[in-house]
């Protein structure tokens, strides 16, 4: 992942799950963040796994509402 640009979103959770998951990525020994890469990471994983490679040569990231 060095050298690769980084991108930022919000993700709206009801406060009981982003609870649990804090303690669920204590008990895995990381901060939150890296978790949900964790989680992210292996999602995308298994989808191209199962559909094939995603090609994001055309993909466009939304621009922030302000």
């Amino acid at each position: 992942m060095a050298g690769k640009n980084k991108a930022t979103f919000e993700v709206r959770i009801d406060e009981d799950l982003y609870k649990k998951l804090l303690v669920v990525a204590e008990a895995e020994g990381l901060n939150l963040n890296n978790h949900m890469l964790h989680i992210i990471r292996t999602n995308v994983a298994y989808h191209e796994r199962v559909k094939g490679k995603i090609d994001i040569s055309k993909v466009v990231i939304p621009q922030k509402e302000d």
